[in-house]
């Protein structure tokens, strides 16, 4: 039977006004402390062996690679399972992603948002749509087969031909999934 693992990050460089889950832009300093609690947590449930594991956030990709590992090494997964890892573009590093890789991830979810510097800016974003293209090089170079690019659709001050220019221009990096968010 499928089951499913979501782990919550909640660091976060900077909250975006859109937000509205659990995060802190204060606490980095907590991250081992909260790996460490998130592990305890993992290993005194009777869960069953995971067929995906998803980390979201908040700002996954915050996380050192060494602290991401370790806390999936203790989720049991089956063979195969797909373990997805949240990235906002400018996060994207080759050492980052080589060090997911390491860790049994397996797709990388890109947190895109706009291609339209304007609307980036409303949605308090901190990349470029150009930093997006740098994030999609990165993840297909280490070796990520799968990944997705998340766009939310309707931001204030958003036009018709902002979220046209938004999806050509994602659609003009073939990837593999696309995600639209209101």
């Amino acid at each position: 039977m499928p089951f499913g693992v979501y782990v919550h990050i909640p660091f976060c460089a900077r909250r975006c006004d859109y937000c509205a889950f659990a995060v802190w832009t204060d606490r980095a300093s907590l991250m081992s402390s909260y790996v460490d609690a998130c592990r305890r947590e993992v290993l005194a449930s009777s869960m069953p062996i995971a067929t995906s594991v998803y980390v979201g956030g908040g700002t996954p990709s915050l996380l050192p690679g060494d602290l991401l590992a370790s806390l999936l090494d203790d989720i049991a997964r089956v063979d195969g399972a797909e373990v997805t890892v949240e990235c906002n573009p400018e996060d994207a590093s080759g050492a980052l992603f080589a060090a997911w890789r390491r860790a049994g991830v397996t797709r990388v979810s890109v947190g895109v948002q706009s291609m339209v510097p304007a609307v980036l800016s409303e949605l308090t974003r901190r990349h470029s749509p150009a930093g997006v293209g740098v994030a999609v090089a990165l993840a297909r170079s280490a070796g990520f087969e799968t990944f997705n690019l998340d766009l939310i659709y309707g931001a204030r001050g958003e036009s018709l031909h902002d979220w046209r220019r938004t999806v050509e221009a994602v659609l003009a990096l073939d990837p593999p999934h696309v995600s639209a968010y209101g």
